[in-house]
């Protein structure tokens, strides 16, 4: 486990890397809320793009960001991303305004209880938000990323618990189940991370699983009667297991910058400096190899046995050429 004090040691040494530019996706709540307050407050002359689907609602927490960092820039990006004709028109905003970007955030998501909620794109909506649409954005946005030191894409869901998927119905038109959907976005997030750490090697690539973490879910995804028996019912048996919102938005701007987790590239200019002997393990148990899986506590999860079968049947390749056709659908819709 990397201790506390050591992320925020790591976290005040953002101040010495000059001109921080940085998208979350699902900023204006929960993780990647807390993550990019801690950003405002450790980091010198940040630019921030927030993507959200309510700029107006969102009005008091930039207030609060321009407040904690007078000299950062923090631009609100109003999209419903679980679209990817709205990510694309997302990422044009960023791709006209900078040059580079450091780092990529990704929490969009939610919970539910129901079968297939197709969008007019024909992709499952959480499906979507959970996979194609972050994806979309990397893929969109890897011309600032690539130009960029540090550069990094963590997106934040269940790295280090990859299934076996059905390779023969990856976007689950005809196989759907809400385990089915947990799975499939899971295992191709990880392929696909894998993929792309390969092929862009001055990039890094974290899949994270928060632990247990106090947000809001439950609150946006279920009206009232749900919501409210999870919030006064089960929490409170859930609360000494879980992490503080606080801590989480720390440690997870520590995933963000620190060099602990380079690209595979070499190690120079990727983020706040550590011993060597810190380099993290990535997918392949290569030591610095780009793509990492990683539990809340910023330690590297084992790669699991199906992920190396995978690994050996090119099934990564697969999983990132089926999304990219898929956009292509998408977008004709």
């Amino acid at each position: 486990m990397v201790s506390l004090k050591a992320v925020q040691a790591s976290n005040a040494g953002l101040r010495a890397l000059p001109n921080i530019t940085a998208l979350f996706v699902g900023g204006t709540s929960g993780i990647g809320q807390s993550t990019l307050r801690q950003l405002a407050r450790e980091a010198d002359t940040p630019t921030a793009y927030i993507v959200g689907r309510n700029e107006s609602k969102a009005g008091p927490f930039l207030a609060e960001l321009r407040q904690l960092n007078p000299k950062g820039r923090f631009n609100f990006i109003e999209a419903d991303v679980s679209l990817i004709r709205n990510v694309d028109a997302a990422c044009r905003q960023v791709l006209e305004q900078e040059k580079h970007l450091n780092f990529l955030f990704m929490t969009p998501g939610g919970i539910s209880l129901g079968g297939r909620n197709e969008t007019v794109e024909g992709i499952d909506h959480l499906f979507a938000l959970r996979y194609y649409s972050r994806m979309r954005f990397v893929q969109n946005l890897l011309p600032l990323l690539e130009s960029a030191g540090p550069s990094r894409v963590v997106s934040i869901y269940g790295g280090g618990f990859e299934f076996s998927i059905n390779t023969d119905d990856l976007d689950l038109k005809h196989n759907f189940s809400l385990l089915n959907a947990y799975k499939h976005s899971i295992t191709m997030t990880s392929l696909s991370m894998e993929h792309l750490a390969a092929k862009y090697p001055n990039v890094s690539f974290i899949h994270a699983y928060p632990g247990l973490v106090g947000t809001n879910i439950y609150t946006n995804s279920f009206p009232a009667p749900i919501s409210t028996f999870y919030n006064y019912g089960m929490w409170p048996l859930m609360w000494p297991l879980s992490v503080n919102l606080g801590e989480s938005g720390e440690r997870h701007l520590f995933h963000l910058s620190s060099a602990r987790y380079p690209a595979k590239n070499g190690l120079q200019n990727q983020g706040v400096p550590v011993d060597t002997a810190e380099i993290a393990k990535g997918t392949t148990g290569e030591t610095g190899s780009g793509a990492y899986l990683m539990n809340w506590k910023g330690e590297v999860r084992p790669t699991r046995k199906v992920m190396q079968e995978y690994r050996e049947k090119g099934v990564g390749e697969l999983v990132w050429k089926h999304t990219q056709e898929l956009w292509d659908q998408a977008i004709r819709c």
